[in-house]
C-alpha cells in the first residue's frame, strides 16, 4: 500500500528515499504541533523548553554557540529563545569578559523548576505516541535516525563551510 508521499509524487520522477523524506517530515512537524500544544498551559513553547533541557544536561551553563550546535540552530534563532526564556526569567545571561563576542546562558532556579514542570507533559507525550512501537522498532529508528543525523550534520558543516555553524 503507497504512503500518503508516495500517492503526491506518482507519476512524478522520484528520487530514492524522498517518499521516506516527506513522511519524516511530516511526523515531525505532527509531533512538534501536538507537543506544542501540550505545553500551551506551562506557557512554553518546545523549542525553549529544548533549550532549557539542554543547558540541565550540561551543567546549567552554555555560551550561544554550543547551544546553537546542540540544537542545531542559527544563532538569532538562539538569541530570540533566550531573549523569551529571560524575560521570564527561566535563564541569564552572562557576558564573556575575557572575549565579548562571547555570551554565556545560565539556567536558573526559576528555569529549573519550570523544567521540571514542563517536562512531564513532554516525556508523557512522547510515551504515548511511541507507544505503537516494540522496543525493537525504537531501537531501530534511533539507530538509522542517528545514520541520517551524522550524514546532515556533516553536509550542514560543508555547505556552511566550517564546524559547529
Amino acid at each position: 500500500m503507497a504512503t500518503q508521499a508516495e500517492k503526491r509524487l506518482e507519476g512524478e520522477q522520484q528520487a530514492r528515499g524522498m517518499a521516506e523524506w516527506i513522511t519524516f517530515y511530516q511526523t515531525h512537524n505532527a509531533i512538534f504541533k501536538v507537543t506544542e500544544l501540550a505545553l500551551l498551559p506551562h506557557n512554553l513553547s518546545l523549542p525553549q523548553l529544548h533549550l532549557l533541557s539542554v543547558l540541565k544536561q550540561e551543567g546549567g551553563i552554555l555560551t550561544t554557540g554550543e547551544i546553537g550546535r546542540a540544537m542545531v540552530k542559527a544563532s538569532q534563532t538562539i538569541t530570540g529563545l533566550v531573549d523569551r526564556l529571560e524575560v521570564q526569567e527561566f535563564v541569564e545571561r552572562q557576558f564573556d569578559r575575557s572575549d565579548r563576542r562571547k555570551t554565556w546562558v545560565r539556567l536558573t532556579a526559576k528555569g529549573e523548576r519550570k523544567l521540571q514542570e514542563a517536562m512531564p507533559v513532554a516525556n508523557r507525550l512522547a510515551e504515548e505516541i511511541f507507544s505503537v512501537l516494540t522496543d525493537g522498532e525504537l531501537r531501530d529508528m534511533q539507530e538509522t535516525t542517528d545514520k541520517l543525523r551524522t550524514v546532515a550534520m556533516d553536509r550542514l558543516v560543508e555547505a556552511l563551510g566550517r564546524p559547529g555553524f
